[in-house]
């Protein structure tokens, strides 16, 4: 079972970024930082339930590794957990906020993440871990 906190903290970021999605609105950036910071505390929430202390990090690949490391396959594609580490903003000042490689993420590039998000958000729905 993840840890609740982690669960409560991830589905308010998740209900973040389903709502600016489906509101249209273009803020793209945004979305995808929610989306990443969804997925980052799915996974410590997992390492957390297992009493391995999540580090203080915000890589999606190697929270990943870590949970590969004690069994737990998260269903996320190595270019997933690429793209959702790539969107991760560590200042919320410009110049220095979070881009994709190619510059600022398109509304092609959040529908993709969403797609990815989502599928993660089924697997924690159906996962028993999680309930």
């Amino acid at each position: 079972m993840i840890n609740k906190q982690w669960l409560s903290f991830a589905q308010e970021d998740y209900l973040t970024l389903l709502s600016l999605w489906e509101q249209e609105l273009p803020l793209y950036r945004v979305i995808c930082f929610y989306a990443q910071q969804y997925t980052e505390k799915i996974l410590k929430g997992l390492l957390a339930e297992k009493n391995i202390a999540p580090p203080r990090i915000h890589d999606i690949i190697k929270l990943s590794k870590l949970c590969q490391r004690i069994d737990i396959q998260v269903p996320l594609s190595k270019d997933d957990q690429a793209l959702l580490s790539s969107v991760y903003i560590d200042t919320r000042y410009p110049p220095d906020a979070g881009l994709l490689p190619n510059g600022e993420p398109s509304k092609e590039d959040a529908k993709i993440i969403v797609e990815i998000v989502k599928k993660l958000k089924q697997w924690v729905d159906e996962d028993r871990r999680f309930n």
